[in-house]
Protein backbone atom coordinates (compact mmCIF):
# COMPACT_ATOMS: atom_id res chain seq x y z
CA UNK A 1 0.00 0.00 0.00
CA UNK A 2 0.91 3.26 -0.70
CA UNK A 3 2.09 5.91 1.72
CA UNK A 4 0.57 9.59 1.58
CA UNK A 5 4.06 10.70 0.25
CA UNK A 6 4.10 8.59 -2.47
CA UNK A 7 1.26 9.29 -4.00
CA UNK A 8 0.63 12.22 -6.92
CA UNK A 9 -0.41 15.49 -5.61
CA UNK A 10 -3.32 16.79 -8.11
CA UNK A 11 -4.65 20.42 -7.83
CA UNK A 12 -7.43 20.81 -8.93
CA UNK A 13 -8.21 24.21 -10.72
CA UNK A 14 -5.67 27.22 -12.18
CA UNK A 15 -7.54 29.52 -10.78
CA UNK A 16 -5.43 31.88 -8.05
CA UNK A 17 -5.81 29.38 -5.31
CA UNK A 18 -4.72 26.14 -7.52
CA UNK A 19 -1.92 28.32 -9.27
CA UNK A 20 -0.82 29.44 -5.83
CA UNK A 21 -0.94 25.68 -4.67
CA UNK A 22 1.37 24.75 -8.29
CA UNK A 23 3.74 27.51 -6.79
CA UNK A 24 4.17 26.73 -3.58
CA UNK A 25 4.95 22.70 -4.31
CA UNK A 26 7.18 23.57 -6.67
CA UNK A 27 8.97 25.74 -4.27
CA UNK A 28 9.26 22.68 -2.29
CA UNK A 29 10.33 20.17 -5.15
CA UNK A 30 6.74 18.10 -5.09
CA UNK A 31 6.10 16.79 -7.87
CA UNK A 32 2.36 17.81 -9.25
CA UNK A 33 -0.37 18.16 -11.82
CA UNK A 34 -3.14 21.22 -11.90
CA UNK A 35 -6.41 20.05 -13.57
CA UNK A 36 -8.09 22.98 -14.91
CA UNK A 37 -11.63 22.29 -16.49
CA UNK A 38 -11.82 25.29 -18.39
CA UNK A 39 -9.15 25.82 -21.78
CA UNK A 40 -7.39 29.11 -20.19
CA UNK A 41 -5.82 29.42 -16.93
CA UNK A 42 -9.03 31.45 -14.70
CA UNK A 43 -11.55 30.34 -17.24
CA UNK A 44 -13.80 30.52 -13.83
CA UNK A 45 -12.78 34.21 -13.00
CA UNK A 46 -13.21 35.15 -16.59
CA UNK A 47 -16.65 34.43 -16.23
CA UNK A 48 -17.09 37.77 -13.57
CA UNK A 49 -14.13 39.79 -15.61
CA UNK A 50 -16.31 42.70 -15.69
CA UNK A 51 -16.49 42.76 -11.94
CA UNK A 52 -13.97 44.59 -9.60
CA UNK A 53 -13.15 42.85 -6.75
CA UNK A 54 -12.85 44.27 -3.11
CA UNK A 55 -9.43 43.48 -2.17
CA UNK A 56 -6.66 45.42 -3.34
CA UNK A 57 -3.56 43.42 -5.50
CA UNK A 58 -1.68 42.89 -2.12
CA UNK A 59 -4.24 40.24 -1.38
CA UNK A 60 -4.47 38.82 -3.89
CA UNK A 61 -0.84 37.68 -5.20
CA UNK A 62 0.35 34.67 -3.34
CA UNK A 63 3.74 34.98 -2.01
CA UNK A 64 5.67 32.03 -3.92
CA UNK A 65 3.44 32.85 -6.81
CA UNK A 66 5.08 36.56 -6.90
CA UNK A 67 8.42 35.01 -5.79
CA UNK A 68 8.43 32.72 -9.27
CA UNK A 69 7.43 35.95 -11.06
CA UNK A 70 9.79 38.24 -10.05
CA UNK A 71 12.56 35.78 -11.27
CA UNK A 72 10.87 36.13 -14.76
CA UNK A 73 11.19 40.11 -14.35
CA UNK A 74 7.23 40.26 -14.09
CA UNK A 75 5.99 43.87 -13.39
CA UNK A 76 3.81 43.50 -10.75
CA UNK A 77 0.33 46.39 -10.71
CA UNK A 78 -0.35 48.73 -8.53
CA UNK A 79 -0.64 46.52 -4.82
CA UNK A 80 -3.29 49.08 -3.98
CA UNK A 81 -5.64 48.93 -6.50
CA UNK A 82 -8.57 46.96 -6.79
CA UNK A 83 -8.39 44.05 -10.43
CA UNK A 84 -10.82 43.67 -12.16
CA UNK A 85 -11.98 39.78 -12.98
CA UNK A 86 -9.96 40.02 -16.55
CA UNK A 87 -6.70 41.91 -14.73
CA UNK A 88 -6.94 39.50 -11.82
CA UNK A 89 -6.63 36.66 -15.29
CA UNK A 90 -4.58 38.62 -17.82
CA UNK A 91 -2.17 40.08 -15.38
CA UNK A 92 -1.60 37.65 -12.72
CA UNK A 93 -2.89 33.97 -13.40
CA UNK A 94 -2.00 33.85 -17.39
CA UNK A 95 1.65 35.41 -16.60
CA UNK A 96 2.03 32.73 -13.78
CA UNK A 97 0.84 29.94 -16.03
CA UNK A 98 3.29 30.40 -18.78
CA UNK A 99 6.01 29.99 -16.42
CA UNK A 100 8.34 27.20 -17.76
CA UNK A 101 7.96 26.54 -13.90
CA UNK A 102 3.94 25.39 -13.64
CA UNK A 103 3.42 25.14 -17.70
CA UNK A 104 4.20 21.77 -18.58
CA UNK A 105 2.28 20.67 -15.33
CA UNK A 106 -0.87 21.93 -16.36
CA UNK A 107 -3.38 20.09 -18.40
CA UNK A 108 -6.65 21.87 -19.39
CA UNK A 109 -9.94 20.28 -20.84
CA UNK A 110 -10.20 21.62 -24.26
CA UNK A 111 -12.98 23.42 -24.37
CA UNK A 112 -14.83 20.74 -24.05
CA UNK A 113 -17.47 19.35 -20.97
CA UNK A 114 -15.13 16.56 -20.20
CA UNK A 115 -14.05 15.87 -16.21
CA UNK A 116 -10.47 17.26 -15.27
CA UNK A 117 -9.40 13.58 -14.65
CA UNK A 118 -9.96 12.85 -18.38
CA UNK A 119 -7.61 16.43 -19.25
CA UNK A 120 -4.74 14.58 -17.40
CA UNK A 121 -5.17 11.00 -18.35
CA UNK A 122 -7.89 10.50 -20.89
CA UNK A 123 -9.58 8.22 -18.48
CA UNK A 124 -11.35 8.80 -14.89
CA UNK A 125 -9.00 8.52 -11.97
CA UNK A 126 -9.29 6.43 -8.57
CA UNK A 127 -10.01 8.56 -5.69
CA UNK A 128 -7.74 7.92 -3.13
CA UNK A 129 -8.59 8.93 0.71
CA UNK A 130 -5.63 8.68 3.87
CA UNK A 131 -7.21 6.32 6.42
CA UNK A 132 -8.46 7.70 9.42
CA UNK A 133 -7.28 5.99 12.62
Amino acid sequence: MSTPNELPVVVIGAGPVGLAAAAHLHERGIAFTVLEAGDTPGAAVRQWGHVRVFSPWRYNIDPAARRLLDEADWVAPDLEALPTGAELVDDYLQPLAQLPQLKPYLRYASGSRRSAAWALTGCALPVVSPRRS
